[in-house]
């Protein structure tokens, strides 16, 4: 073989993540001039970076290139061989280094939510990184502090290095009750790796009551309506239907009859939609923008994990009266289009209120074409009212 090669030194022990040369040494035997195209090769192709992946070699000539080796954190501890293919013409060497990689060992954990809620049960994920080049094994201890819940958790799990893992965890009361304010209950989570690190993961499950507290506006609500339906059918819509059945012929009162069913139809959907509400916890919060003349510029608002929010109103502020366009946006649905022109400050109610699921993306976007005189950015807010409740 014309062509030899070869690694200085063969032989090197790293510590995880700590980057080393090694030379990589070729010789042309060959009495005439050699192209030599190099490739890395072996269980290290990804950790192995070469100074050059050509070289030109007269005969007799010994060329020393650079071999640099980052290992990784997460690479698997133990004995392993970069290999370096070299290609001359139709002749192929290889040369082929032993890298015995130290053990790393080392995790982390978190809790998420930190907080749960809920009337039956909550539920959490206690989330493993191995961080380390060698498998973690990490057992659970739930600890309620006194509190008269229950912990349901897997008592350990073992993560490969590089990955991560999530173990779910749920929280249930001893005993349950029918109405009142919520009760929050503490407990921690102590991890112990085997790795010798070891944590503390505190949550509170907020225990609710079985008959929500909105129940009680919400029957209150219907009743109301159900009165008002009656009014109105006894003062308004029965006299008048006597009315014209004794003045109107048979085909005039089956068309008022028919209006009537439609009537009592959309009373009694509005008292349906009456029971539902409320959607939640009340919540508003405002998104306002101030691009420059010939830009825009965009603000949002994520909906937390666990959660749903529905929005029924929303105020438009044009206070200084740009000229521009403002768009709501349900990630990248368009819900709400209007020219900044066509208002100062615009109210918008909704019967059936606009869902954002979690993870949605709320975003005010606002394109400036022309400031309002004496100023030089288009400042557009908008402000959101509705309902936050539980993912169910």
């Amino acid at each position: 073989m014309p062509l030899t090669a070869k690694f200085i030194p063969e032989t090197v022990t790293l510590p995880p993540s700590e980057e080393t040369t090694l030379t990589l040494q070729v010789h042309n035997d060959d009495p005439i001039q050699q192209l030599i195209q190099l490739q890395v090769a072996g269980d290290l192709a990804d950790h192995v970076v070469l100074a050059s992946e050509l070289l030109t070699l007269e005969p007799g000539e010994t060329f020393d290139l650079a071999a640099v080796i980052t290992p990784g954190a997460t690479l698997a501890a133990g004995m392993h061989s970069p290999t370096v293919e070299l290609t001359a013409g139709s002749d192929t060497t290889t040369a082929t280094a032993s890298v015995e990689v130290m053990p790393y060992a080392d995790h982390s954990v978190s809790l998420e939510p930190a907080s749960s809620k809920g009337s039956a049960a909550g539920l959490h994920i206690v989330e493993v990184s191995n961080l380390g080049n060698m498998p973690v094994t990490v057992g659970f201890h739930p600890d309620v502090l006194g509190s008269v819940i229950s912990l349901d958790i897997e008592p350990a799990t073992t993560v490969e290095p590089g990955d991560k893992t999530e173990v779910s965890l749920r929280v249930t009361p001893v005993a349950r009750y029918w109405n009142g304010p919520s009760r929050p209950h503490d407990f921690v989570i102590h991890t112990n790796g085997s790795d010798g690190r070891s944590f503390e993961l505190p949550g509170i499950y907020e225990q609710r009551p079985r008959i929500p507290a909105w129940l009680g506006p919400a029957a209150l609500g219907a009743l109301m309506a159900l009165i008002l339906w009656a009014i109105i059918w006894f003062a308004w819509i029965k006299p008048w239907v006597q009315d014209t059945a004794e003045d109107a012929a048979a085909e005039a009162i089956e068309e008022d009859r028919m209006a009537l069913e439609a009537r009592i139809e959309e009373m009694e959907a509005a008292a349906a939609e009456v029971e539902e509400l409320p959607l939640g916890t009340p919540i508003d919060f405002r998104l306002s923008v101030s691009p420059a003349g010939g830009n825009s510029a965009s603000d949002f608002e994520t909906v937390d994990r666990n959660s749903v929010l529905s929005v029924t109103d929303i105020v438009l502020q044009n206070p200084v009266g740009s000229v521009g366009k403002v768009t709501i946006l349900r990630n990248d649905d368009i819900l709400l289009q209007s020219e900044l022109a066509n208002f100062r400050d615009l109210d918008l109610h909704f019967v059936a209120p606009f869902v954002f699921e979690e993870g949605d993306d709320i975003t005010l976007l606002v394109d400036c074409r022309t400031p309002a005189p004496g100023g030089t950015e288009c400042p557009v807010g908008a402000s959101f009212l509705g309902f936050i409740d539980e993912a169910n």
